[in-house]
């Protein structure tokens, strides 16, 4: 698959074989109750602590391209739109229209200047009531050299010097779940398995029970990816839905050496004929997008 940015990482349509993750321990040590967010409410002023490396609410009504280092746009798939999440102090959300013939989607992508070994991303998400069966969706990633732009490599295993990244995506199991599908981290690294077809396509990492999104409604998501030691198979990622923790995955060993750090948020939403098999037109909206170093949480909502 491609973006204007060249080739994507995965292809769940196409992949013959998928590892999936075990569930590993849903409370670690040292995590708290409560994020970065909880001292902020409504995310006023989140972007001035030390911890974050990215806040985007949408407010300003236009593409940043100081903020994110590359854009797919093409015919015209990102707009700005009124509908919000309840617990949000803005009134503007993102909105990714997928239109199959014209375009896959769009993206927006943030390369940081430094890598980091713990990286969460929380992010606001809502799924049209219509919507179908998601490609591709939100990725970290951590890649060198770093360059401003997402970069190609599916199908293949990426050295373990050069690259590894995690999407949280909602995956339909080839029709097993419902649309957009039940949410799970497709991944790419060193160690990932081979698929049934000989290729590196992502492993998924899918936690049981399975948890499918409703359409029509917000959900705060957040995701974290922890590095590993090099020489150790101590990498972790794990997810939450609505602040409540439903994935985590432990004995990732992400990287052969400690330059490899995540050092890139790839907020995307990617549809093409291989997932939507039903709806032409595929709508996503995004809101209230934080980045940082330690756990964020779900936004706390501002008194009025």
């Amino acid at each position: 698959m491609r973006t204007a940015a060249g080739a994507v990482w995965g292809c769940l349509a196409l992949a013959a074989a998928c590892a999936v993750g075990e569930i590993a321990t849903p409370q670690q040590p040292g995590e708290p109750d409560t994020g970065i967010a909880a001292a902020y409410p409504g995310d006023a002023g989140i972007e001035k602590d030390p911890r974050v490396l990215l806040h985007e609410d949408f407010e300003s009504g236009t593409l940043d391209r100081e903020k994110w280092t590359d854009i797919s746009n093409k015919a015209g798939a990102l707009s700005f739109s009124d509908d919000v999440p309840a617990s949000s102090a803005g009134k503007k959300s993102l909105l990714v229209t997928a239109t199959l013939g014209a375009n896959t989607g769009g993206h927006l992508f943030r390369r940081f200047a430094r890598g980091v070994e713990t990286m969460h991303a929380r992010w606001y998400v809502q799924f049209a009531p219509d919507c179908d069966y998601i490609h591709h969706f939100v990725t970290i990633v951590a890649e060198l050299p770093a360059t401003r732009w997402p970069t190609g490599g599916a199908g293949e295993l990426p050295a373990g010097d050069k690259k590894f990244s995690t999407g949280l995506e909602p995956w339909g199991r080839w029709g097993k779940y419902s649309p957009p599908g039940a949410w799970n981290f497709y991944s790419y690294w060193w160690k990932m398995k081979q698929s049934g077809d000989g290729k590196y396509w992502g492993n998924s990492f899918m936690p049981d029970p399975p948890v499918v999104p409703e359409r029509g409604r917000w959900y705060a998501m957040e995701m974290m990816i922890q590095a590993n030691t090099p020489g150790k198979a101590d990498g972790r990622q794990a997810f939450w839905v609505d602040g409540k923790k439903v994935g985590d995955f432990g004995g990732i060993e992400w990287r052969a050496t400690a330059d490899l750090q995540a050092n890139a948020f790839w907020l995307m939403s990617y549809v093409t004929e291989h997932s939507a098999k039903t709806n032409k037109v595929n709508r996503v909206w995004f809101d209230d997008v934080v980045v940082a170093t330690e756990y964020i949480g779900p936004i706390r909502k501002a008194d009025r």
